[in-house]
């Protein structure tokens, strides 16, 4: 495999490379959408049984219903919405869910960037072989980073720099005060991609996404969302490398918020 040229727009360092043995990442998802198809309306589970036996090595199956939203008199209230297919590896470390209008590929223990893109590329392949889905309109990579330790969560200034901190870089004098949960908030614009950046404390008991099991402990999260949206025809080639520009975008954001402390507390090797 010959080596990509690396996409650096926040920093500018295109040959430093920092690999952490111990990442704190708790999800790296990709999802790629496409517009309503013809060819996807009625009963979706015929085309989802179809490309489940192309998923060799995703072996377990599920589904369960998309959650929406409806104002009505009575306030906002819960409606279901269309199905979501699901398979996992037998690890349970690797997920695909497939519904009407999008696949998700998603990971919840991440080695590198290497083996998650080979898998991308061949479950993407694998839905253009068996699906019609002949163009698509926006793809999204999310790597939600989460530190659950109380001696980082309470030092995060050492490992994090102080502009993405927000509400966690405030010293209250009295012990008696603590934060309890926080969030922040920034996109920004990378000529036609986008990233959304959230950062923030997370009591006990909650998540920022289903696919990550909450703790019992508090913790604070990083998550960074990058995306373009374009319309192009379904190719997995180039789905992948868009991915990959995506994946550059918010790996150099992370360069450029965290400190050295932060490379050396989770083994990192430049």
């Amino acid at each position: 495999m010959t080596d990509r040229v690396r996409f650096r727009p926040f920093t500018g360092d295109s040959t430093t490379r920092i690999r952490l043995k111990a990442a704190p990442l708790a999800l790296v998802l990709c999802q790629i959408r496409w517009p309503e198809m013809t060819s996807l309306q009625g009963d979706l589970k015929p085309a989802a049984l179809r490309l489940g036996t192309q998923l060799e090595d995703y072996p377990i199956f599920g589904e369960t219903r998309e959650l929406g939203y409806a104002i009505t008199p009575d306030g906002i209230q819960p409606t279901a919405g269309g199905m979501i297919y699901q398979w996992q590896s037998i690890d349970a470390r690797w997920h695909v869910s497939f519904a009407r209008r999008f696949l998700s590929f998603f990971c919840t223990e991440y080695g590198d960037y290497e083996e998650f893109s080979a898998r991308l590329s061949s479950v993407i392949t694998s839905l253009a072989a068996t699906i019609r889905v002949p163009l698509f309109d926006r793809v999204g990579i999310r790597y939600v980073n989460r530190i659950s330790d109380p001696r980082l969560v309470d030092d995060l200034d050492s490992y994090v720099r102080p502009e993405v901190l927000g509400y966690s870089a405030l010293r209250p004098q009295s012990q008696e005060v603590r934060l309890v949960s926080s969030a922040n908030q920034a996109r920004y614009e990378v000529g036609e991609l986008a990233l959304q950046v959230r950062t923030g404390v997370i009591p006990p008991g909650e998540t920022v996404d289903p696919s990550v099991k909450p703790l019992d402990v508090e913790s604070w999260i990083m998550d960074l969302d990058a995306s373009a949206e374009q319309v192009a025809p379904f190719d997995a080639d180039s789905i992948v490398a868009q991915a990959g520009r995506l994946s550059d975008v918010a790996y150099d954001y992370f360069k450029l918020v965290t400190t050295e402390g932060f490379v050396r507390e989770f083994g990192g090797e430049v």
